[in-house]
Order: structure tokens, then C-alpha cells, then sequence
């Protein structure tokens, strides 16, 4: 039996540092895109990535692409 992958659902997830905390740790704040198309490509995702982020006075930490997929044993 192989397994299959059946793609789900895809997101955009952007990461800002908001600052610091007591012990001097950086504060992290995710913001979510959803429904995003599953063929959406990598660098089309970080072209839109960037864009929302000239719209941001906080520089972007990471860009993430969060896939969620249904695994299926036929």
C-alpha cells in the first residue's frame, strides 16, 4: 500500500518582532493570510509577502507557507 498525499488547505504566515521582553527576549506576532491557492508558487507567495509588508512600518522576521495536507493509505 502506498501513501498519498491530497493537498488541503495553504497559508501565508508573516513574523514581526513587536519588541522585547523583561529578560531581553524578542516578542514575536504572527500574522495569518488563509486561503491561499495550493498551486500558489514560493516565489509568487514572497512576492505578496513583501508587498503586505511595505504596507508595515515593522520590518518582516520570516515568511512562512504553512501546507496542510490529507495523507490517504491506498
Amino acid at each position: 500500500m502506498a501513501v498519498v498525499k491530497q493537498p488541503n488547505t495553504c497559508s501565508l504566515k508573516l513574523r514581526y518582532q513587536k519588541g522585547v521582553n523583561g529578560n531581553g527576549d524578542p516578542v514575536y506576532v504572527n500574522r495569518t493570510y488563509a486561503k491561499v491557492k495550493n498551486s500558489a508558487g514560493d516565489q509568487e507567495l514572497h512576492e505578496v509577502a513583501m508587498a503586505i509588508n511595505s504596507l508595515q512600518t515593522t520590518p518582516v522576521q520570516g515568511i512562512y507557507r504553512v501546507d496542510d495536507s490529507l495523507l490517504i493509505n491506498q
